[in-house]
């Protein structure tokens, strides 16, 4: 947060800041009491002087902290001199130990010899232990530069989403020309519209952000390039994912997300096919100027030819839920998969397989407007789920269904 009483507030390369006043001492930034669980953390600091300045006596020209009970308790704090600022702009990184949940601030000190500029929006990144790459971790979550050349088109394209990211802690790299983004705890490629599209839904809005205790296996109909795979296989509690993707190319790109996440891409396995209500093989168009979420097993009226493959949901997945059951997991079912959702629950209940699976979080297309989400609530109401209906209308929407507990 800004004190403007020290200075004021402005905007430099999308990023807030507080420009000081000369004679104005006090903190100029402080906040935002934070809450932190126990741990290791890396704080940055941005500061720069607002003028070219010559310097002849190396004071103290700000200090900053990291504090906690109230600006009580300090755990971390470092002097910044004139003539670190000699040559511009400088970052400040400070490392801390938390040893209980506490709230945080993170302040800058001014004593007002000189205007100052200094960015309000500070990284406080995680870190394993004590010898962590904090350096190479806070370089990773500044925002970068905009007029990077190695930075991919969709990086200007996108840059408000990008902005977001970088609001929620994202860390971002380029490697080989290709920008991965980690956020929430996935590495993933940012390089298309189709790697930003499902970004703020699956990691902002935790739209299947699901919480439970036991051993779960979590079943991915309609993966895409694999990012909710990646965010159920990273809850402790979710020990196996199957993950379903009919279209090659999108099932390969989800291949290269898994590879940036080794330490939870064990738990996936990844199947290049399709289900519906039966075993089938065929080639659909599809117009390639629309996101890979939006291809559908039914196809376009016109585009390019894909193959692929589909089989019955009920004979896919029975040996995958009773293998699970047998280790005595509890099955969660995440389904979007762009009008699909029709057959495959029909599928199932024909099957006799809802009855053995715990959770469903759907995402239903209607692509049969004599279909709605009633036609898939309705055999689950009818086995014993209860139905949070998120759906506005229309031809699409969302709802999860969780079976009652006698």
């Amino acid at each position: 947060m800004l004190n403007l009483a020290i200075g004021s507030p402005l905007e430099i390369d999308y990023k807030k800041c507080i420009l000081t006043r000369v004679g104005a001492a006090g903190h100029a930034i402080y906040g935002p009491y934070l809450p932190l669980d126990p741990g290791y953390y890396a704080v940055e600091f941005y500061i720069r002087p607002a003028e070219e300045h010559t310097f002849d006596e190396d004071e103290v020209c700000a200090e900053v902290d990291v504090t906690a009970e109230s600006g009580q308790l300090t755990l971390a704090r470092e002097a910044v001199h004139l003539s670190q600022l000699k040559d511009g702009a400088i970052f400040v990184p400070l490392t801390f130990h938390n040893p209980v949940r506490q709230r945080f601030e993170f302040r800058v000190q001014v004593w007002g010899q000189i205007s100052l500029i200094i960015e309000d929006r500070l990284p406080v990144i995680p870190l394993k232990d004590a010898n962590s790459d904090y350096l190479g971790l806070l370089k990773q979550a500044r925002l970068p530069d905009p007029n990077d050349s190695s930075l991919p088109e969709v990086f200007r394209q996108f840059l408000s989403s990008f902005l977001v990211m970088h609001e929620n802690n994202a860390l971002m790299r380029v490697v080989d020309g290709r920008l991965i983004v980690r956020l929430g705890g996935v590495s993933f490629y940012a390089n298309s519209s189709d790697d930003i599209i499902l970004v703020a839904e699956l990691f902002l809005q935790h739209v299947y952000n699901f919480i439970a205790d036991g051993e779960w296996c979590a079943i991915d109909i309609g993966m895409n390039i694999g990012l909710a795979s990646l965010l159920l296989a990273a809850k402790p509690f979710v020990r196996e994912v199957h993950a379903f993707e009919p279209f090659t190319e999108t099932f390969e790109r989800a291949r290269a997300n898994l590879r940036l996440n080794p330490e939870i891409a064990h738990k996936i396995s990844m199947y290049n096919m399709g289900l519906e209500d039966k075993d089938d093989d065929r080639t659909v168009l599809i117009n390639e100027d629309q996101p890979s979420g939006a291809f559908t097993t039914v196809g376009w009226p016109d585009g390019a030819p894909h193959r692929i493959s589909l089989m019955n949901a009920a004979t896919m997945l029975r040996p995958i839920i009773e293998a699970a059951k047998a280790r005595d997991r509890d099955i969660v079912v995440k389904v979007d998969c762009e009008g699909a959702e029709f057959p495959i629950f029909a599928a199932l209940d024909a099957g006799g397989l809802l009855e053995d699976i715990s959770t469903f979080m759907v995402e239903w297309h209607s692509i049969d407007w004599r279909k709605t989400q009633r036609d898939l609530t309705a055999p689950l109401i009818r086995c014993g789920f209860v139905v949070f209906e998120l759906s506005r209308g229309g031809e699409n929407g969302l709802f999860y269904a969780v079976r009652h507990r006698r």
